[in-house]
């Protein structure tokens, strides 16, 4: 696929520097714009995120907060 390298980006041919056109197979992830070719397949698909059921609201008692300190021993 025909990339755009958004920064500085090393991929199996070397390093990139920003702004380069270049080809890969690589999955470089938010590294790269891809210009042509097979986009990542989180790009590719934009599924809006299954919701997970709400919980029972738990009331959790909370643990009283000790303010005990190490008692230094004077020599």
């Amino acid at each position: 696929m025909l990339v755009k390298a958004k920064w500085n980006v090393k991929d199996a041919a070397g390093w990139h520097s920003a702004g380069e056109v270049f080809h890969t197979d690589e999955d470089l992830g938010d590294a790269v714009e891809v210009i042509e070719g097979k986009k990542p397949a989180a790009q590719k698909e934009e599924k809006a995120p299954e919701k997970m059921p709400e919980p029972a609201e738990e009331v959790k008692a909370e643990k009283p907060k000790t303010t005990s300190r190490r008692k230094k021993t004077g020599n």
